[in-house]
């Protein structure tokens, strides 16, 4: 077995991944990154890329005040609702963690090229605008492609990690395998940023019903819940497992230009609302069917987004012939788009059909034919489940104790997982927190503190949400990895 050695290793490379290596070799480290596809990015760079950001630079210069505890506030709203119908645990440390340092992650990313063209308004979730929609998720990617080419920094793709390894309690490296075959990385920290387990359904079986765990899921495979499964093999406390909410799945980006109809033809909920509601409403429907219609200029525009749909678009030379393809009555279908593109002229910003506040760029209309359907479809896009942390961003084992040598962030990290239904925390969470973990990974910061733990009484959340006890009889630790 071959053998590297370094200060960090982090595994992962979508944005916690990327960030963790930036801060660690800007911190003079030694770092190895192992990816297990071809190139940095993760799900991030195929992402629409909305970002959310605390008292930004970009707030500041539209006039809007914005301060980290309306952001505590309103994850706690979105956290309370969705510990409705999941069991939540939320850390409030990270939330306003995220919160202070957010602005900073917006300062990098600019400083580096990414460029962020209007806020997106979700006034039922932020109760200020602070979702930023990138001009090219793709700048994510070559923002950091630099790093990656630093002399302290060596990349080991299309490897996948298999084991952490350990040494008196302490986490001291891992066993990969590439290429190469079997590499055995030491490492004084380790950083979990393998992304979710979204890819993995015999994973996600064993926190949602069967129906849904086999549900479509659109990203790239390799978020199989490695890091999870690793993590845990150490002793390392998972949280918010089961919250892996059903959704439409479909790019925020193509949902900005298109309108959803039914078997009638007819508009029947605000296509950019909240995740949950536009499963609902889709479920609501006659044959549970519906379809989003875009003209010839949003099909060709983003025939890369429509093309990563579960079920094939059709198309057609006019409204009347695509109303017969799919099946609804073509004199209701001309009338709903003609309603739509009138209201678009109108410059109102709340349409009164749905109560949709989120328009098409431009406020441009459906207009142009030939005219596409895509059939609408319930998945999974994300997950939220993942491992407690101190401050630092270091792992707690199952009694509450930090492990030695072990760090995670982005979707590997599950305080943080409550705030997932505001929206832009996501990916804005992994750069954010991922920098953080990298920068401890590499200084060997470490908080011996003693949280509470599954063994003892769990405290009330200050977020007043719903408490679950979490179920550790099964640690997942099998002999292979997580497909």
């Amino acid at each position: 077995m071959k053998e590297l050695s370094c200060d960090v290793v982090v595994l992962g490379t979508g944005p916690a991944g990327m960030a963790a290596v930036a801060a660690a070799a800007a911190e003079g480290a030694d770092v190895v990154a192992v990816e297990a596809m071809e190139h940095i990015g993760g799900n991030c760079v195929w992402s629409t890329g909305y970002l959310t950001f605390v008292n930004s630079a970009m707030q500041a210069e539209q006039g809007l005040v914005d301060d980290v505890e309306t952001f505590v506030a309103d994850a706690a709203r979105m956290t309370a609702e969705a510990a409705e119908g999941y069991g939540m645990v939320v850390d409030e440390d990270l939330v306003r963690l995220f919160g202070r340092e957010s602005a900073e992650t917006y300062d990098i990313l600019t400083a580096r090229g990414v460029r962020f063209s209007r806020f997106i308004p979700r006034p039922r979730q932020h109760t200020v605008d602070r979702m930023a929609a990138v001009v090219d998720p793709w700048t994510f990617r070559t923002a950091f492609e630099p790093d990656f080419a630093l002399p302290n920094v060596r990349t080991l793709f299309s490897t996948t990690a298999r084991r952490l390894l350990t040494d008196d309690g302490r986490v001291t490296g891992v066993l990969v395998d590439g290429p190469g075959g079997a590499t055995s990385v030491r490492a004084r920290g380790v950083v979990l940023a393998t992304g979710g387990y979204q890819a993995n359904p015999e994973l996600r079986q064993r926190y949602q019903p069967n129906f849904l765990a086999r549900g479509p899921y659109l990203g790239v495979d390799t978020c199989r819940g490695d890091g999870h499964l690793m993590g845990q093999a150490v002793g390392g406390d998972l949280v918010n497992m089961t919250f892996v909410p059903p959704l439409v799945i479909v790019s925020s980006s193509l949902v900005e230009d298109a309108i959803a109809v039914n078997s009638s033809g007819a508009r029947f909920h605000d296509e950019a609302g909240p995740y949950e509601e536009r499963v609902e409403a889709l479920l609501g429907q006659p044959g549970r069917r519906g379809w989003y219609v875009v003209d010839d200029l949003v099909a060709r525009e983003k025939a890369t987004l429509i093309g990563q749909m579960p079920e094939p678009a059709v198309q057609a030379p006019t409204l009347a012939e695509l109303a017969t393809t799919i099946g609804v009555p073509a004199a209701a279908l001309e009338a709903t788009v003609e309603g739509w593109n009138a209201f678009l002229a109108t410059g109102a910003t709340g349409d009164p059909v749905t109560g949709r506040v989120v328009m098409p760029p431009g406020r441009r209309t459906c207009a142009t034919a030939p005219f596409t359907a895509i059939p609408m479809v319930v998945g999974v896009n994300f997950v939220s489940g993942g491992f407690r942390t101190t401050r630092s961003l270091q792992v707690i084992d199952v009694f509450g104790a930090p492990i030695p040598g072990l760090y995670a962030a982005g979707d590997c990290l599950g305080g943080l997982g409550g705030t997932a239904e505001l929206g832009g925390t996501r990916i804005s969470g992994g750069f954010t927190l991922g920098r953080l973990a990298g920068r401890a990974a590499a200084r060997g910061d470490a908080d011996t503190t003693v949280r509470h733990s599954v063994q003892g009484a769990f405290l009330p959340s200050r977020l007043d949400t719903k408490i679950a006890l979490v179920d550790l009889s099964d640690s997942f630790a099998d002999s292979g990895d997580a497909r």
